[in-house]
């Protein structure tokens, strides 16, 4: 259960319109009343630390009690990352040079940052690379990255257009498996790799979930895109995907590729890879990795030291025998 502090934050942080715009959704979707939507959405929140997004987009409303034990929800992320990720070590995943910095042996793609004080550097880097990302040093969930073909620009004009939007790292494109291009072409469909390293420096892969873009150049479930839960051991998606609204995709509406049973190419390159990135990573135990898949190989996108919770657990299509990743979460910390 989570502490009386946490609970009382929550109260006094929440978005009240929001909290009961969510009743609203969830008690049609569940079929029940706004009261008793209410009255439930409260008492997960107490017993679970389950936030009112948790209980709709995990699907708590579908949940029996003994699931409902085992879901990872928010208050109970918060605890782990608490407990894990020593927050004076945060910057080198919230910034995205040093990330790029710390974990080069992983990242097989060029880059420059800050372009503000490296600007002959820049132009150069526009003569390498006719289509470049450029995004801001700290954005999340893919906010802010603009995709820019620079022979569509004058070269002054693209230097104080990134400059005028902050946007101070530029990479080149990621050139992503043609298995993962068959998968949706729009993005670079990235999989989350979490890992969780205990006292003894042993590190477990807790969970796998490919996130699959929708149109965007970005594949992130928050800002549009899906997510289906892969097999850890073999690479291979074993669920259909599911939006944040909940909808569920047997096939992808953009390539029409079916999405469970669709093989992940590199999957033994990339579990060893994020195994030994955690492992440069003792200060911050529990993280999301974002891989891509290559022509070459896996590499890093990304290193999130505050994971999402949410797209770990879906129980959209959730049988009742199905459990959530919280006992294998508590397993792992303690071997």
């Amino acid at each position: 259960m989570p502490s009386i502090s946490y609970l009382f934050k929550r109260l006094m942080n929440m978005n009240y319109k929001n909290f009961f715009d969510r009743v609203n959704t969830v008690s049609k979707k569940a079929n029940k009343s706004k009261f008793c939507t209410f009255c439930d959405m409260v008492w997960c929140g107490m017993r679970y630390g389950a936030g009112y997004v948790d209980y709709d987009v995990i699907g708590f409303y579908k949940l029996n009690t003994a699931q409902r034990k085992t879901m990872l929800t928010r208050g109970i992320n918060n605890k782990f990352v608490k407990r894990l990720n020593e927050k004076e070590y945060w910057h080198i995943f919230d910034n995205k040079n040093e990330f790029n910095q710390t974990f080069s042996k992983f990242i097989s793609r060029d880059w420059i940052y800050p372009i503000s004080e490296r600007k002959a550097e820049t132009l150069e880097f526009f003569k390498k690379h006719n289509v470049i990302f450029a995004k801001p040093n700290n954005g999340q969930c893919g906010k802010g990255i603009e995709k820019i073909n620079v022979s569509e620009w004058k070269v002054e004009e693209l230097y104080n257009h990134l400059i005028d939007n902050k946007l101070e790292l530029l990479e080149e494109p990621i050139k992503q498996h043609e298995d993962m291009n068959k998968l949706n072409p729009s993005s670079v469909n990235t999989t989350r790799m979490v890992t969780v390293m205990n006292e003894n420096g042993d590190v477990t892969i807790l969970a796998t979930f490919s996130r699959i873009g929708n149109g965007k150049v970005v594949d992130n479930f928050n800002s549009g895109g899906m997510t289906a839960k892969v097999d850890r051991d073999t690479g291979v998606i074993i669920e259909e995907a599911v939006n944040k609204l909940g909808e569920v995709y047997e096939k992808h509406p953009i390539s029409q590729t079916t999405i469970k049973g669709f093989q992940i190419p590199c999957w033994k390159e990339a579990r060893a890879m994020v195994i030994e990135a955690a492992k440069l990573s003792p200060h911050v135990r529990y993280v999301g990795w974002d891989v891509a898949m290559t022509v070459d190989g896996p590499t890093l996108v990304e290193g999130n030291q505050f994971p999402g919770h949410d797209i770990y657990q879906v129980a959209e299509k959730m049988e009742e025998e199905q459990l959530g990743v919280l006992p294998e979460f508590e397993k792992a910390i303690r071997k």
